[in-house]
C-alpha cells in the first residue's frame, strides 16, 4: 500500500493517473491495459469490459514488429469488471484530455478508428517498452526504487485483495484465470496464508480445552 500511495501521490499527467489507477485497482494485464478501447469502458454501468489485448508481433511481410489488437481467446480472460470510483474519475479526465488533443491535431490524429484508451499522443497504440521505461522513471520519482515493472501492479492488486480477505475464487475471476489453481501458482507469494490462520484458531480452541 505504501508503494501505491507513493505512485498515486506524484504530480501525474491524466494519462498516467488513469493508467496507474486502472492497473492497481482492476488487475488488468499490461497487454489488456494497452488494448483497452473506449467502447469497452461503460461509465453508465460502471464497468470495464476486457475483450482485447495489444501484442507486438512480427509482420508477415517485413518481419518487423508491429502492434496488433487481438481478441482475448479464453472465456475467463474475457471478463467484465466493476470500476472503482477513482478509476472511473481518472478515465473521465483522460477522455476529456484526449478529446481536446483530437480536435487540436485534426488530420494528424490516428485514423484507424481503434479508440484506444491508453494510446500515444496521437491516439495510436502505444509500445509496451515505452510504457515500461516511463513507469520505471515514475517509480524512481516516487522513491520506491527502479526495479519495478508494469506487471507489478497486477501483483499488488492480487495481494491487496488477498490481504483484505477476498476469496481466492473471486480473485481468480477478477484477474481472468481459468481457476484458482492458476492464481495460487502464479501469485503464491501474494496470496495470504490462510492455513496458518486456521491453525491459530484450532490452537486457541483446543489448547484451552486441554489445559482445563
Amino acid at each position: 500500500m505504501t508503494e501505491i500511495r507513493a505512485l498515486l501521490g506524484l504530480d501525474l499527467t491524466a494519462w498516467w493517473r488513469a493508467y496507474l489507477t486502472v492497473a492497481l485497482m482492476s488487475g488488468l494485464r499490461p497487454g489488456e491495459l494497452l488494448g483497452l478501447r473506449w467502447e469497452d469502458v461503460d461509465f453508465k454501468a460502471g464497468v470495464l469490459r476486457v475483450r482485447k489485448c495489444l501484442k507486438a508481433l512480427p509482420d508477415p511481410v517485413t518481419g518487423k514488429r508491429v502492434l496488433v489488437l487481438e481478441t482475448l481467446k479464453t472465456e475467463q480472460s474475457r471478463r467484465t469488471i466493476q470500476m472503482p470510483r477513482q478509476a472511473a474519475a481518472a478515465l473521465l479526465a483522460l477522455r476529456k484530455e484526449q478529446a481536446a488533443a483530437r480536435l487540436k491535431l485534426g488530420a494528424a490524429w490516428d485514423t484507424r478508428g481503434l479508440g484506444i484508451v491508453f494510446g500515444n499522443g496521437a491516439g495510436a497504440p502505444k509500445w509496451a517498452d515505452d510504457v515500461r521505461r516511463q513507469f520505471i522513471t515514475l517509480c524512481g520519482r516516487a522513491g520506491i526504487g527502479t526495479d519495478w515493472t508494469p506487471r507489478e501492479q497486477r501483483h499488488t492488486f492480487v495481494s491487496v485483495l488477498s490481504d483484505s480477505g477476498v476469496d481466492i475464487e473471486h480473485i481468480a475471476d477478477a484477474v481472468g484465470h481459468v481457476d484458482s489453481t492458476v492464481t495460487k501458482a502464479v501469485y503464491r507469494h501474494q496470496i495470504a496464508d490462510k492455513v496458518t490462520a486456521a491453525a491459530t484458531v484450532m490452537d486457541s480452541i483446543f489448547g484451552e480445552a486441554s489445559s482445563s
